[in-house]
């Protein structure tokens, strides 16, 4: 931010902006669009006054208002800096103007990391500062417990035949075991496949299985346990 705004009034905003984000709501939620990019240094100037005179006074953003006035000093500069280079000219005009636009554009992305934060993605809020919006992409939920999941004995012994149905959007599965007479589950295995033969089991002795699903969106809960004697 620039000089102007002091660290208290920073402070001020940042607060605003931590105690708005703490309730997270279902809503759709949009992300603030600054539209400064490729902007001439008037249309920049112009973008400026009307972010702050949006936000001047809007009682969605009590917070920010002790950081308008150095909106409105960067916007003043830019436009004088303007006026100096196109009656001026030279290198020093020049300087000047890249400097106050580098300013302007710097203090506009600081109003809107703000605005974003303050108004927790809400479209009407965004926009009632002046600000653009783009739609955030809905997160995909975690995959379901597997389902169906089975165990079967086989004519040989030590030998348990474990199987499951295959989850929407799964990439890997876990499957965990537990011994008769133990709390402790083990993962056996880490696979893509939905189904397993455990081998060099006791005979005789019961086993515990459920599995678990893995996807690029979250691991799933564990699926019911099924339990089967070892033949």
């Amino acid at each position: 931010m620039s000089n102007s705004a002091t660290d208290a009034q920073v402070e001020g905003a940042v607060f605003g902006l931590n105690r708005h984000t703490k309730n997270f709501s279902l809503m759709d939620k949009f992300t603030v669009k600054l539209g400064i990019s490729g902007l001439t240094s008037p249309a920049l100037v112009q973008k400026g006054r009307n972010v702050h005179d949006s936000i001047l006074g809007n009682a969605a953003y009590p917070t920010l208002q002790a950081l308008l006035p150095a909106l409105a000093t960067a916007c003043d500069v830019l436009e004088d800096a303007n006026q100096a280079m196109e009656f001026n000219g030279g290198k020093v005009s020049s300087n000047n103007k890249r400097i106050a636009e580098k300013a302007l554009r710097s203090m506009l992305k600081d109003f809107g990391g703000y605005v974003q934060g303050i108004s927790e993605g809400d479209k009407s809020l965004i926009l009632s500062a002046a600000f653009d919006v783009v739609k955030e992409r809905t997160p995909m939920p975690p995959p379901e417990a597997p389902v169906d999941l089975r165990v079967t004995r086989s004519a040989v012994a030590g030998l348990l035949k474990v199987r499951w149905k295959k989850v929407n959007g799964a990439v890997l599965y876990y499957l965990e075991m537990r011994e008769e007479g133990t709390v402790e589950w083990e993962r056996v295995l880490t696979t893509t496949r939905t189904y397993h033969e455990r081998t060099d089991l006791v005979t005789g002795k019961e086993y515990s299985f459920r599995v678990q699903a893995v996807a690029t969106s979250g691991i799933s809960p564990m699926s019911e346990e099924v339990t089967q004697k070892a033949a």
